[in-house]
């Protein structure tokens, strides 16, 4: 056990550690993130890690990571970790966060420490308010499981040179979120909320009792990644979270073209 633990903190920090080529394209406007985010939007992260870097390559997207907006839900759920979550973040506690993170597990924190990063904003379309609640309680539920061990080593086996390893390894296709215990990885722990109330992240079209006869499958939360969020035909792309003045100036220019056309 001491073994398998210091080698999985060897790993953590390794892939974990942040790449200094990171570009944030577009400036983010905190304030108008703050008031226009609902709890239940799903806030795609391009990370800056090596983690991060392994995960756009595998699921050939933009998005590594995936959190849920929670706002103040925190406050009002109260309990210990509301008090503590109060005295850590201060006002920002009213504008939270939820996610797995793979060093300290399922944990809140202010949208604002992804200030520098760059997002995309997914809201679920057509779920009610009391559905909404129900999802972001089953979120909060989750609060300190820590994140799915076994999927470090998925990782760290995807790191390892294919020639050094064994045969039944090179076989095995490589699914992040695929075991039993994956409702503590980030993607899957937001898939795995809107799958309690009956709303599916991407739901998947097969032919039943003929060619004429369609049926909707949903696919298990446990192979959901953040990029499927932003493809979900059942979740808006917003631009929330864009500098406001940017896209002032944006719309002038186009304002100004077509008025001299």
């Amino acid at each position: 056990m001491f073994l398998h633990d210091a080698l999985t903190r060897r790993l953590v920090d390794y892939l974990t550690v942040e790449l200094p080529t990171y570009q944030r394209r577009v400036p983010n406007d905190l304030d108008r993130m703050r008031a226009e985010l609902r709890p239940g939007d799903v806030v795609l992260v391009e990370g800056k890690s090596r983690i991060s870097r392994m995960i756009m390559t595998l699921t050939q997207s933009s998005w590594s990571h995936a959190c849920m907006y929670i706002g103040d839900a925190l406050l009002r759920w109260g309990g210990p970790q509301a008090e503590a979550a109060q005295r850590e973040f201060g006002s920002e506690v009213a504008h939270l966060i939820l996610e797995s993170d793979m060093v300290e597990g399922v944990r809140v924190k202010p949208v604002a420490e992804y200030g520098d990063y760059n997002l995309r904003i997914c809201r679920p379309q057509g779920l009610g308010e009391e559905d909404v609640e129900r999802v972001v309680a089953e979120m909060l539920r989750h609060l300190g499981l820590r994140y799915d061990q076994r999927n470090i080593f998925d990782l760290g086996r995807y790191l390892t040179p294919f020639h050094l390893l064994p045969v039944r390894w090179r076989r095995r296709p490589l699914y992040l979120g695929s075991s039993n215990s994956r409702e503590v990885i980030c993607s899957a722990l937001i898939a795995r909320a809107f799958y309690h109330v009956g709303f599916p992240v991407q739901p998947l079209v097969g032919v039943a009792g003929g060619a004429s006869r369609r049926t909707v499958i949903t696919r298990h939360p446990s192979y959901i990644m953040p990029r499927d969020f932003d493809l979900s035909a059942n979740f808006d792309v917003l631009k929330l979270h864009l500098a406001s003045t940017q896209m002032r100036a944006s719309e002038d220019a186009r304002m100004q073209k077509a008025s001299s056309g």
